[in-house]
């Protein structure tokens, strides 16, 4: 683009000097109009174009030598079909006389009306000015190759008066209904710059006039429309500025410089755009480089304001600079995008946001440090980057206070009210595909990310949780978590998280604990209802491998090991089963029934503890699992809880009573302690089956009857004992009974009583 703004500057050069040419001389000796074919044979003869001058040429002396030309035409390269490269409706450039004889140059304003300039490229990449540019560079050799053999004195004369005319000014750049069209059929795009109309104030240079300085800073309004097909858009564009600079030295300074724009099209958010640009500009392009203070951007509700400095401009530029965007509403503007608002369970969420950053970077990467943004009552602090932009390389290390990420999720719907048993729904196609939905294994492949993340406090599913540190590695497929830590609910959370995505299928491992959690206030957030509580300790070290979740949840192989204090668990209260269980088959029997156990109040225990191992899905139960409480001991035995399926499956427990149910009247029976019950659990983890009527009915029965049974023979034994006494008695008091009388009668009876007791064990 520099080479061909340079060559379309010469070629204007080129023609203002050569009609300033012709206004001195032609006037004088010739008809100007008579040598239009000439002229063009010359342009033919060195380019190899056509140059087909249709409209007068004018010339005028005093007070001014001025040229005025028609329309022309410059023909196209070869290859190309446009029938010109460049045609001009007028032109006319005016040189004051009497300056001139002073070899000063006072040139009048410019005027170049219905320029158009049709730049192309074929479909091999070839464009239709690098003829040119190869005889503006082969032309650039011929004049260094004559300086070089220029007689040392011929150059001393050049130094010695300097340049040939003093420019004193220049009456200003009237440009009017241009137009700009290029046309890439390598890549199928068009684009086009229609009334392109530039105006200027007086350009003025300061003196020494080898400087080109300019005196006096130069006002610039420019505007024109804009079209193009990739992407698709059109619309208005309209700017002004105060332009100084110094040409020798290459420095350009542009002052309140003010773009507005209108712009339309499919690729822009609903369709159309407003924006608005202000900044105060400097360039150096000797040293290369450019600084851009009092930035101000407008696009529709964004504000942003800044400064940028860019150093290597035209090598390789590097920046550094400031961006604040001011305080915006996020829903508004996406509304007025186009976009759709996400709906959040908080309607006031998205209402407010922000950004302050100093950004550093080059072409190829880029940092913001610091960096802090607003979103609501939310702020984040911290560093970010992109070190790559090809590999997309992130790297951050950012803090943030405390957020609630429930309030920007959709609203969760109510539980259906039909389903009251906590039974599971059942399957439908759409939930099988979700749980068979691919894992983005691609997605994370590409991950180049590595940073650090603080959390002061956090709001996730209902959970509240705290101080959340994370440290995270992901490249080439391999991504981990490492460490990660926060404390949750009176205790800690600590894991170490590992991905590897390198093949067709996800490896994961989880290495987690928990210390000192209360887990009944977490379960209470989290689902609701609070099924066990009780401070837990747990250790999970399991890892997993398969393309979808469902696939991960029946891999999952590993062990864990947990320990609960002082808790209870909800879902099941053994005691009232049990006793209520017995209190029915003593009212059946004519025992002495239990009194009515009110409603279930759930198992309390001490302590929960298991080592359990889990394999394919499935956390098997054995006998490291123990619930030790105040009136039983529990114990694991066989069976399973199907992660996957979320349900206990065939999972056996023995209950070991040590309790007594209360009877009728407060009275107590302990036909149960001692018992080893056995407990079967089915069904959904959230509302298990552990009531197996006939199973524990048996069992209880069993424990009755063997307490009946011995009741029952101690009774038989007891009338057995009274009735054998009695006949004793009967036949010694017949037989002696009237053969002793007296006193010796009395104490034989006594002595004989007292034996029989001791006999029969009394």
């Amino acid at each position: 683009m520099r080479t061909l703004l340079k060559i379309i500057g010469t070629i204007l050069g080129i023609v203002i000097v050569l009609f300033i040419a012709i206004a001195v001389i032609v006037p004088v000796f010739f008809h100007p109009n008579d040598y239009k074919e000439e002229i063009a044979a010359v342009v033919q003869e060195k380019t190899g174009r056509s140059l087909d001058i249709e409209g007068d040429i004018v010339l005028s002396v005093f007070p001014w030598i001025a040229v005025e030309l028609g329309a022309l035409e410059l023909g196209n390269a070869p290859g190309f079909p446009d029938d010109e490269f460049a045609r001009l409706e007028r032109m006319e450039v005016g040189v004051k006389l009497l300056p001139l004889l002073q070899k000063r140059l006072e040139v009048r304003t410019v005027k170049l009306h219905g320029l158009e300039l049709n730049l192309a490229k074929d479909k091999n990449g070839r464009t239709n000015w690098s003829d040119l540019a190869a005889l503006s560079s082969k032309g650039a050799q011929k004049d260094a190759m004559q300086k070089d053999r220029a007689p040392k004195r011929v150059e001393e004369d050049s130094t010695r008066h300097g340049m040939p005319l003093a420019v004193l000014g220049i009456g200003g750049l009237d440009i009017r209904n241009a137009a700009l069209r290029w046309n890439d059929a390598q890549n199928g795009q068009h684009y086009r710059l229609e009334e392109l109309n530039i105006e200027t104030g007086a350009i003025a240079p300061k003196f020494p006039t080898e400087s080109m300085t300019l005196q006096e800073p130069v006002d610039i309004e420019a505007s024109f429309k804009i079209a193009g097909n990739k992407p698709r858009i059109s619309g208005q564009v309209d700017s002004s500025a105060k332009f100084t600079a110094d040409f020798a030295k290459q420095v350009f300074h542009l002052a309140n410089l003010d773009v507005t724009g209108k712009l339309a099209g499919q690729s822009l958010p609903n369709g159309k755009l407003a924006l608005g640009f202000k900044a105060d500009v400097d360039a150096d392009l000797a040293k290369q480089t450019l600084r851009a203070k009092n930035l101000t951007l407008t696009m529709g509700r964004i504000d942003a304001n800044g400064a940028i400095a860019v150093t290597r401009l035209l090598d390789k530029p590097a920046f550094d600079g400031t961006l604040e965007l001011e305080k915006f509403n996020p829903r508004a503007l996406l509304t007025e995008l186009g976009q759709q608002v996400p709906e959040t369970a908080d309607p006031k969420a998205l209402a407010s946001a922000s950004l302050s950053t100093v950004i550093q970077g080059t072409t190829d990467r880029i940092r913001l440090n610091p960096l802090t943004i607003r979103l609501d009552e939310t702020i984040l602090n911290g560093t970010l980057a992109i070190d790559d932009f090809s590999a997309l390389a992130v790297r951050f290390d950012l803090d943030l206070d405390s957020i609630d990420v429930d309030r920007y999720l959709p609203a969760t719907k109510p539980s259906e009210s039909d389903n009251p048993q906590g039974t599971p729904s059942p399957a439908t196609p759409g939930a099988a595909a979700s749980q068979a939905t691919r894992l983005p294994i691609d997605a994370l492949r590409a991950l180049n990310i590595h940073g650090k993340a603080r959390i002061g406090k956090l709001a996730i599913a209902n959970l509240k949780l705290s101080d959340l540190a994370l440290d995270l590695r992901a490249k080439n497929g391999v991504i981990q978590a490492h460490p990660v830590k926060m404390d949750i609910y009176g205790g800690s959370y600590s894991g170490n998280v590992a991905i590897d995505a390198r093949g067709e299928k996800m490896h994961i491992s989880l290495d987690e604990e928990l210390a000192g959690v209360q887990i009944g206030p977490l379960l209470r957030d989290l689902q609701g209802d609070d099924l066990v509580s009780g401070k837990l300790q747990f250790a999970l070290d399991v890892n997993a491998v398969g393309a979808t979740s469902k696939d991960l949840k029946k891999t999952l192989a590993g062990n864990t090991d947990f320990k609960f204090q002082n808790g209870m668990i909800k879902a099941i209260d053994v005691v009232h089963t049990v006793c209520s269980i017995a209190n029915s088959i003593l009212k059946q029997t004519g025992g002495s029934s239990a009194a009515d156990q009110g409603t279930p109040q759930g198992t309390e225990f001490q302590e929960l503890t298991g080592q359990l191992p889990i394999e394919n899905g499935r956390v098997h139960i054995n006998k490291t699992l123990v619930l030790k409480a105040p009136m039983l001991r529990l114990e694991g035995v066989s069976g399973a809880i199907d992660i996957g399926a979320d349900r206990f499956d065939n999972a056996k427990f023995i209950v070991k009573p040590s309790f007594t149910c209360e009877g009728q009247g407060g009275k107590a029976f302990d036909e149960l302690s001692g018992l080893d019950i056995p407990i079967t659990c089915n069904g959904p983890m959230g509302a298990p089956n552990c009531l197996d009527t006939e199973t524990l009915t048996g069992s209880v029965l069993e424990g009755i009857t063997n307490e009946f049974k011995k009741k029952a023979k101690e009774k038989v034994k007891q009338k057995v004992k009274e009735k054998t006494e009695k006949e004793l008695k009967k036949i010694l008091f017949k037989e002696l009974g009237d053969k002793l009388t007296g006193e010796i009668g009395e104490d034989l009876g006594k002595a004989l009583e007292g034996g029989l007791d001791n006999l029969l064990g009394r």
